[in-house]
């Protein structure tokens, strides 16, 4: 019971949104002993030596904030944030009401507990967060420390633009090797075993994680939208089991491996098999043939791969084993979204693993038209052509077709000029 107990506030620990404690703070000088002692334990937990010494400086709630401004500065170009939450409204992933850029920054705001900047090789320590609650989190970003001295996380830490599915992979390597070397750090200072995390059932851990979370001082992650508290737990949860499955077939320098090697989809993370054991690369899925005729006054806004993990999301009023049996055939996508005034489209294309997953994608994306546009009304079938259509007293459709392993969606184009794009495109 000790072990679950440790487990459970491990993961907690591991959002890495950290409640304030009342208890008294340490001084700098006493964070200062506390980060170098848990260093010694994290070098030896990860069987790697720091090969420089590590700055410590304490920081605030407020130089964190700036950090964070600065950060969204320097990886979206003026515009891309908004145009990334209109993607999401587009893909009926947040309200359509939502402040997207503003929600995000109070929502990393409150997650933040003190990190590492590769840029700067400086470990920022949270002088408002209590002594218990320190080592986790410094183990966690002292492991981010150490890769950088061995990996150099500066390479593959920016965003990708285009393919954002690759984004979440890297990042969940990352974070799930720290918060692996976190909850080994936690346990053993617990007194606790070894415990293969690869073979817990970690969402649904989550879903007590996640009451936890709401249960205490956080009211961002509390009234994020489902799709994006998935998104902020993936790398961490995902990635501890990803790791953990890889360095139980061949330990740390397996995992040093991977540096070399970066998992390449979230379709590799979710099943670490097929990228351990026997690698399935993503396919290059085009939509260029959209790029030879405008779409009468439609803006394209927003381009991107959205890969299983994102495909799950989009089946999220199913339950989950049937949308986790319609996911786990990917093999590919490429999403664009396109605006007109207010009114958001987009057109994914998709390519599966076998005939049989692409039939039962299409038909899992068919049954939450209902749900997530209960305005559109399903059209009888038309003998000779496989396409499923929708649409509403605005004459807008919905189509979604399948032809062998592949399937179009095309959501919220004008009838007319969405048969257009479904006769481009294939």
């Amino acid at each position: 019971m000790r072990r679950i107990a440790w487990l459970g506030l491990a993961l907690l620990l591991s959002v890495p949104a950290l409640a304030e404690e009342p208890a008294a703070t340490p001084s700098p000088a006493e964070l200062m002993s506390l980060a170098r002692s848990v260093q010694e334990r994290v070098a030896k937990l990860r069987e790697l030596p720091f090969k420089k010494t590590i700055r410590f400086e304490t920081t605030t709630k407020d130089k964190v904030r700036a950090y964070l401004l600065q950060s969204l500065e320097e990886q979206y170009r003026p515009g891309e944030l908004e145009q990334e939450g209109l993607a999401w409204k587009a893909l009926g992933l947040v309200p359509a009401e939502l402040d997207y850029r503003a929600f995000m920054l109070a929502l990393y705001e409150e997650q933040v507990g003190g990190y590492y900047d590769p840029k700067k090789k400086t470990f920022y320590l949270a002088e408002w967060i209590g002594a218990q609650l320190q080592e986790p989190i410094i183990a966690h970003e002292l492991c981010h420390a150490l890769d950088d001295q061995h990996f150099d996380l500066s390479k593959f830490n920016d965003r990708i633009r285009g393919n954002s599915d690759a984004m979440y992979a890297r990042s969940a390597l990352a974070e799930g090797e720290a918060t692996l070397l976190m909850m080994m750090d936690s346990l053993q200072q617990a007194g606790g075993g070894d415990v293969d995390f690869s073979l817990l059932d970690l969402d649904g851990m989550l879903g007590a994680a996640m009451m936890s979370l709401q249960a205490q001082q956080f009211p961002q992650f509390a009234a994020a939208p489902e799709a994006l508290r998935e998104a902020l737990m993936f790398p961490y949860l995902k990635g501890l089991s990803f790791v953990s499955y890889g360095k139980k077939r061949g330990g740390w320098k397996r995992i040093d491996r991977a540096y070399a090697e970066l998992p390449r989809s979230t379709e590799q993370i979710m099943h670490p098999e097929k990228y351990f054991d026997e690698r399935d690369a993503p396919v290059e899925v085009p939509l260029s043939a959209l790029d030879r005729k405008a779409l009468s006054g439609w803006k394209m806004i927003f381009e991107d791969v959205l890969g299983e993990f994102m495909s799950l999301q989009l089946l999220s009023s199913l339950e989950d084993d049937e949308a986790r049996r319609a996911t786990a055939g990917w093999d590919g996508d490429r999403l664009r979204v396109y605006q007109k005034g207010d009114a958001l489209a987009f057109v994914l294309l998709s390519q599966w693993d076998s005939e049989d997953d692409a039939v039962e994608w299409a038909g899992a994306f068919a049954k939450t038209v209902k749900t997530r546009d209960p305005g559109f009304e399903h059209q009888p079938a038309v003998r000779g052509e496989t396409r499923m259509l929708f649409t509403d007293p605005e004459r807008r459709a919905i189509i979604v077709e399948r032809r062998g392993r592949a399937v179009l969606v095309i959501d919220r184009l004008p009838q007319d000029l969405a048969e257009e794009v479904r006769k481009l495109v294939w």
